[in-house]
């Protein structure tokens, strides 16, 4: 074994560096993933334009079908290979062919459904699309475990290169077909290039080739906990489903609509921040699984700076929300802004919420994450149909109050294991949401009164100054938490001066 691919499977153990690479390949990853975010947003306008509103929709029909389908391949093998203290390269590779395995299982399903999916909408086009999709199935099932050893090593600046490839690759193809007058096969052809290209280039970034498989009781120990995490991502994705699912149900099409732009705008903005940080601190924290006190300590530590950052973000976002989305996608957008203005809110609170899963992944406790799973969906479900009475708007505030209200026991569960409590958080964050709080309130207030004559750039910009302003003020003048400022200065300039 050369020296390159024994690096992927050294023991997990604590370094002094071990903080520092952990913000450095945060910072790397989410600066990536906006630009992946920008990429798709400007090939969703190109491609809007050079293709009809019927070539979406077919295409949207076999996504959501198999909306699932993702999670079902990775069953939580990605995060078992990164978070475990002790892999051999067999055990990777047993862990490669299971997901293989269920990848060629899941397509062949979806491929042999094709005929009834296009019955069943009465529209014969369906199944020639869906046997297409299935083939990104197959290639998803040979990524994974290459992405989970690079994330193990904490190269998460290649791992975001290769997703960001991986885009790119997809968008110019869908868009020269596009042009060709292919029609909706330009979306097909889409994900089918992008997963191509993902596969060869994460081949090529991790040097590690699958061998024989080993399926000791080591490897079914992982499956065991890949379960759990697949029983909680499932759960946890039919929870951020709920309201759409609920509004579709009882509302207009184009309520839907409204709102399901504004949650568009809201991932690309808060939710890909804090998705990318999921990689990044349970793949750190797994180091420190043999020394709690060490860990605390850095959740805390790491907690506390993304909060520092996110939670004003999230409170600028809220406030600039209808200007925004005018601007980014035109008038008759102005309602999916105003839903916007609530859902940003939930970014203040949605930094703790998320943050549970590194506690739980990286002290080897997916079971935990699983039951919590299943209290996160009762709980949005209930908030969701609480708010369903009074439309998209009272939808909206249900989803920002059910996130609110388990946010910080969410993090209290995961972290009671090692002692982490409400004084933990409330020290790391505190200021942070009182300041993100404060922001808000002050924003709505300006934009309400002094700005309220202004057009919509000018007042977005004038906001968002203001906002920053207060934030600062509360966080770093009146409460002294500074040194973030400082740890995230260090960081850049390190970036800046290594290019």
């Amino acid at each position: 074994m050369s020296e390159a691919v024994a690096a992927y499977f050294e023991d997990h153990k604590e370094s002094k560096d071990l903080g520092r690479r952990a913000l450095r390949g945060g910072i790397v990853s989410i600066i990536i993933q906006y630009g992946n975010a920008v990429l798709q947003i400007a090939a969703a306008i190109v491609l809007a334009r050079l293709l009809a509103p019927e070539d979406f929709g077919l295409v949207a029909i076999i996504t959501v079908l198999t909306s699932f389908a993702p999670l079902l391949i990775d069953f939580g093998l990605l995060d078992a290979t990164a978070q475990r203290s002790r892999i051999t390269p067999a055990q990777v590779s047993g862990l490669f062919w299971v997901s293989t395995g269920i990848g060629v299982v899941v397509a062949v399903i979806v491929a042999a459904c094709s005929p009834l999916i296009a019955w069943a909408y009465d529209e014969p086009r369906l199944q020639p699309i869906a046997l297409c999709v299935a083939v990104t199935f197959v290639l998803s099932g040979l990524t994974n475990q290459h992405m989970a050893l690079l994330r193990r090593t904490m190269q998460f600046g290649r791992i975001g290169q290769i997703q960001l490839f991986g885009t790119l690759a997809g968008t110019v193809v869908a868009i020269a077909a596009a042009i060709a007058g292919y029609g909706y096969w330009a979306l097909v052809l889409r994900p089918i290039v992008s997963s191509f290209c993902i596969v060869a280039a994460a081949w090529s970034a991790c040097r590690w080739r699958p061998g024989a498989p080993v399926f000791d009781d080591e490897v079914r120990s992982m499956v065991r906990f890949g379960l759990h995490v697949v029983g909680f991502t499932v759960a946890y994705t039919l929870s951020r489903a709920v309201d759409r699912i609920a509004l579709g149900l009882f509302y207009r099409p184009d309520q839907v609509g409204f709102y399901q732009n504004a949650m568009n705008l809201y991932e690309n903005s808060i939710y890909s921040a804090l998705n990318q940080m999921h990689a990044v601190g349970s793949a750190a924290l797994s180091k420190l699984q043999s020394n709690p006190d060490a860990l605390r300590q850095k959740y805390e530590a790491a907690l506390s700076l993304l909060a520092f950052f996110v939670m004003p973000v999230a409170a600028i976002l809220s406030v600039t929300a209808e200007d925004l989305t005018v601007i980014l996608l035109g008038q008759k957008w102005q309602a999916a802004g105003a839903l916007l203005s609530i859902i940003a809110l939930r970014g203040i609170s949605h930094v703790v919420e998320g943050s549970q899963g590194w506690l739980h992944l990286s002290l080897g406790r997916a079971d935990r994450w699983q039951t919590w799973g299943i209290v996160s969906l009762v709980v949005q479900g209930a908030a969701v149909f609480a708010g369903l009475p009074f439309g998209p708007v009272g939808v909206a505030w249900g989803v920002v109050i059910g996130c609110s209200l388990i946010a910080l026991p969410s993090v209290i569960y995961a972290g009671r294991p090692i002692g982490i409590g409400t004084e933990l958080v409330i020290r790391a964050v505190g200021p942070q949401t009182i300041g993100a709080v404060v922001t808000a309130a002050a924003g709505w207030w300006l934009q309400a009164t002094l700005l309220a004559g202004h057009s919509g750039l000018p007042r977005m910009i004038l906001s968002g100054c203001f906002c920053a302003c207060i934030y600062l003020a509360v966080v770093v003048g009146l409460f002294r938490r500074w040194e973030p400022l400082r740890v995230a200065g260090t960081i850049i300039q390190e970036l800046v001066g290594k290019r």
